[in-house]
């Protein structure tokens, strides 16, 4: 097992490929990515990170877990924990680019915090999650 991670849907299908042209010379036309389909409808992305954006978006991710407060009361890693019916843990190796993205539509002072925690400028970290959304 490489990665677990509550979807919130029922997965049918996965291809290869990216549902944007990338440009060759561009970071993310060098990342690999997958498609997938759900029953519902859902259409998304899996990518696979270079470590140092994994490291760099998982600290983020986290940072953002600590400001942000979660839909109807869920904590954002206990609604991303992964369940079955023999076990449930924490969601692992995967980041959720919906959270991520949400960094960008955060108020001032929330993005100061987050950037505080982090260790680096609010304007670093919206550059990296704007070269992110680039995937998708």
């Amino acid at each position: 097992t490489v990665g677990e991670y509550h979807l919130g849907e029922f997965v049918n299908r996965f291809r290869h490929g990216s549902l944007v042209m990338c440009l060759p010379d561009s970071e993310a036309a060098q990342i690999p990515t997958l498609i997938f389909g759900t029953v519902n409808g859902v259409i998304g992305v899996l990518a696979s990170l270079p470590y140092a954006q994994f490291t760099m978006l998982n600290s983020l991710q986290k940072s953002l877990n600590k400001v942000v407060k979660g839909t109807g009361g869920f904590l954002h890693d206990e609604w991303r924990s992964f369940s079955n019916e023999r076990r449930t843990v924490e969601s692992s190796n995967f980041i959720d680019g919906d959270l991520i993205e949400h960094f960008l539509d955060l108020k001032q002072d929330s993005q100061d915090e987050v950037a505080r925690l982090m260790d680096m400028s609010v304007e670093e970290i919206s550059k990296r999650v704007e070269e992110l959304t680039r995937l998708h």
